[in-house]
């Protein structure tokens, strides 16, 4: 079977990529806070050590608690550039729970204000709400509300992750995330944050993480992306005697430019493979039956990069970038055959932002 013919029959989804790219950033949130599940939305600890997500217990009236949290992306990462990976992370400090809860991150739709309230004790039951408070009910208390109490986001999570009752908690790379941290680089007025929140069904299950007031352990975002112009590699090639197929692109990718494209650890000794092309990336990658990730979108379409001799482990070919296209992604991935099950190993993928 020919090569794109079984790159495009594989299905399976993978559940996390591995990166290496040309930037990577890491940013804590400059605003998070709690809401309280209250009818007279009086509760509120904008400026406390915690925030809390999930439902608290009997003794608490089984109130729900869900987590806003915000990260100024347009202030780190420069604008027109191309986001390919983030991860979330959290710090949970405290909860009646013993295993690792559920939670959805919704994109949030409207505007809020974190305040200057500090909850009495560890927070879990919220403090007297001031003016410019976020609450159940108020985006700035009490003059301005939510559409819909405990918040206004997109109904369909932008990612999922387990949160744990205490310690750390990571959520890897999943396409939502992605899209929203993209959507607020090119539209920063339009970045309001996640909002996190369990299924809500069960009381106890509320835990607190530390709020970015504590320091150390407050929530962050690492993001990977390219600024215009650059190059990188993503993701991790298929094993060959023990370690990773590697592909590597060099240059600046400012058209009409021939970029080198190298391929060291291919399998051999003798061989020849084929280089694919697209103009976007599954951030989260593919695995084919009995193989690696292959990162190269199915929404497609793929284009043939042209075929490449395999001597000693060591290939090479080149990529002609026309000039006049600025702003497109280009990834690229290469398959070489030899003697394993499906009969081809890939390569990472190869990225690129033209300008």
């Amino acid at each position: 079977m020919a090569l794109a013919n079984l790159i495009f029959g594989a299905t399976a989804v993978a559940l996390c990529a591995s990166v290496q790219a040309q930037t990577t950033v890491t940013l804590g949130a400059d605003k998070d806070t709690t809401l309280y599940e209250s009818s007279t939305g009086s509760l509120a600890n904008g400026s406390g050590q915690g925030i809390f997500c999930g439902r608290v217990g009997p003794n608490g009236g089984g109130g729900k608690r869900r987590t806003l949290v915000h990260f100024d992306v347009a202030g780190s990462v420069p604008a027109g550039a191309r986001i390919l990976s983030v991860e979330f992370d959290i710090f949970s400090a405290q909860s009646t729970a013993f295993l690792p809860i559920l939670t959805f991150a919704h994109r949030v739709t409207q505007n809020w204000n974190e305040g200057s309230t500090v909850a009495p004790g560890p927070g879990g039951a919220g403090g007297a709400a001031t003016a410019g408070e976020t609450t159940w009910l108020h985006t700035n208390y009490p003059s301005a509300n939510w559409n819909n109490p405990g918040g206004d986001f997109d109904p369909t999570p932008s990612f999922t992750f387990d949160l744990a009752s205490i310690g750390p908690s990571t959520a890897t790379v999943q396409p939502g995330m992605v899209a929203d941290v993209q959507s607020w680089l090119d539209n920063p007025t339009g970045n309001f944050g996640w909002l996190l929140k369990t299924d809500e069904q069960f009381m106890q299950t509320a835990r607190r993480m530390y709020s970015r007031e504590f320091g150390s352990s407050a929530p962050s975002v690492t993001i990977t992306y390219l600024a215009p112009g650059q190059v990188g590699t993503y993701g991790t090639g298929w094993p060959v005697n023990g370690a990773p197929f590697q592909l590597d692109v060099t240059g600046l990718a400012q058209g009409p430019t021939t970029l080198p494209v190298t391929f060291t650890n291919a399998p051999g000794p003798v061989s020849f493979g084929a280089l694919f092309l697209s103009l976007e990336l599954d951030p989260v990658g593919t695995p084919l039956p009995l193989g690696g990730p292959l990162y190269l979108p199915f929404a497609g379409p793929l284009i043939d990069g042209g075929a490449f001799p395999v001597t000693g482990g060591f290939g090479a070919t080149l990529f002609n970038l026309p000039g006049g296209f600025p702003g497109f992604l280009v990834t690229m991935q290469a398959a070489v055959l030899d003697n394993s099950p499906l009969g081809f190993s890939m390569t990472n993928a190869g990225v690129l932002l033209t300008q």
